[in-house]
């Protein structure tokens, strides 16, 4: 705990700068430095730069991005005045989807660029489709420097002990899991992986966390909220902390208070996605949350594409920075409510009043094992073969897996791999069954559902 508490200061003033600006050539921290101060930047200037990097953005992809190239051809989109607003777009009926970033993922790739020159993240898959995401390692470094920056207005500084509670690849390694815990260490980080949410293994997590002297805790929300649970019923003594920063789900109010109540400190929640990484977070206030509009123009609208405040509506992004693979007025298919009103705190950022999330269930077996749902996702992740999935819980106990398959590998390949993936769930008593199938149906709205139930008794 003190050589954590110590090695904070000197990991943030001495051994990131060296690291990432000599070591590793990289540009997280400059990045950082520059962008510390433009939240409480004057709005009109702030309008001013993102218009001018809206401009660059489309003059480029314009020219040199097939995919746009081609879509602003066949729109008729005029370049020659250049575009600083994104409703010009819109009124064109520019917009970008899942689906097409699935279909042509080749055309989205900068005609500057090749893949094996740049970073490649996957999507998470919440809508069934899986896809690789490509960016410059700038732009990683501009991502991260944003999350610094955003953890900066809460007292988390960069170095800070912290844990993480996240997801992680199904069966990696012993040397892969070795070198994952390196990577965490440096950064003075406790990872703890978040897919097993039995009660000895989140109990064991609350004596690692304490041990460890982390200050904060990062994680999904439910399974925070469980440890809250644990500690509670068991009277067990917390982990004392200066706060603790939700993700990746709806953090509801119930939760938020149960939490805040049994750890003793106040939750942060934060919303981004894998396409963008992080799009809003809460500050100091607890009041709502800061749109980091320096590097993504975001936008609500209604079902007519139309703007709307202070309502709910669907999140568009576009990124301003990423050039390898870029993406304009990306519809990620999450609601939000965008305010029309500023903090307390005097930051000049827009602000989202609440997010809404997807609300699933974690699964639970027979004998009482329990997982985040998150495990669905996290466990055909790598899964060749697999253009399309759907989740259909048949019963408590009883999973089919749908998959589109792209017919590049065979199927009983495909279900082997699945099967294998999901061991420890039948280990268990789930019983899980893949059917291959030629589509999947769209739900409500227009979009495909990864996750569906069809017990008895429900719709």
């Amino acid at each position: 705990m003190i050589l954590t508490d110590l090695y904070g200061p000197i990991y943030r003033n001495l051994v990131f700068p060296f690291y990432d600006s000599v070591l590793r050539r990289r540009t997280t921290w400059s990045h950082y430095r520059e962008i510390t101060s433009l939240p409480w930047a004057p709005a009109d200037e702030l309008e001013k730069m993102r218009k001018e990097r809206l401009r660059r953005l489309i003059e480029y992809c314009g020219a040199r991005v097939p995919f746009y190239r081609n879509l602003f051809r066949e729109k008729g989109l005029d370049l020659s005045r250049g575009i600083e607003d994104v409703r010009v777009l819109a009124d064109k009926g520019i917009t970008v989807t899942k689906e097409n970033l699935r279909e042509k993922p080749d055309e989205f790739i900068s005609d500057d660029y090749r893949k094996e020159d740049l970073v490649c993240n996957w999507t998470s898959g919440s809508t069934g489709v899986p896809t690789d995401l490509y960016k410059t390692m700038d732009t990683w470094c501009m991502r991260m420097a944003i999350k610094m920056r955003s953890e900066d207005w809460i007292g988390k500084r960069p170095g800070t002990p912290s844990a993480m509670i996240w997801g992680q690849k199904a069966h990696l390694g012993p040397m892969a899991r070795i070198k994952q815990q390196l990577y965490w260490n440096f950064q003075n980080y406790r990872f703890l992986p978040s897919i097993d949410l039995k009660e000895n293994v989140l109990t064991g997590y609350i004596s690692k966390i304490k041990r460890y002297g982390a200050r904060y805790i990062e994680s999904y929300v439910y399974p925070v909220y469980l440890m809250a649970e644990i500690i509670e019923k068991n009277g067990i003594e917390p982990p004392r902390l200066d706060g603790i920063v939700t993700g990746a789900e709806k953090l509801l109010d119930f939760q938020k208070e149960k939490i805040e109540s049994v750890f003793g400190c106040p939750v942060y929640n934060r919303y981004g996605t894998s396409e963008l990484t992080n799009i809003s977070c809460e500050c100091e206030q607890h009041d709502g949350q800061h749109i980091n509009i320096d590097t993504l123009w975001v936008e609500t609208v209604n079902d007519d594409d139309d703007p709307v405040l202070n309502e709910e509506g669907e999140v568009v992004v576009t990124d301003l920075m990423n050039y390898a693979m870029p993406l304009i007025r990306y519809r990620t298919d999450d609601i939000a409510v965008m305010s029309d009103r500023r903090c307390d705190c005097g930051r000049t950022f827009p602000m989202f009043e609440t997010v809404l999330g997807k609300g699933l269930q974690n699964i639970k077996a027979p004998d009482g094992h329990e997982w985040h749902w998150k495990i669905l996702q996290w466990n055909l992740y790598g899964v060749e073969g697999v253009f399309r999935y759907q989740f259909v819980e048949r019963a408590d106990d009883h999973f089919e897996i749908r998959i589109v398959p792209t017919g590049e590998v065979g199927l009983e390949e495909i279900r082997e791999k699945i099967l294998k993936s999901f061991s420890e769930m039948t280990l268990h008593g789930i019983t899980l069954t893949v059917e291959f199938v030629e589509d999947i149906p769209l739900g409500g709205r227009g979009k495909m559902n990864f996750y569906i139930s069809e017990k008895e008794g429900e719709a």
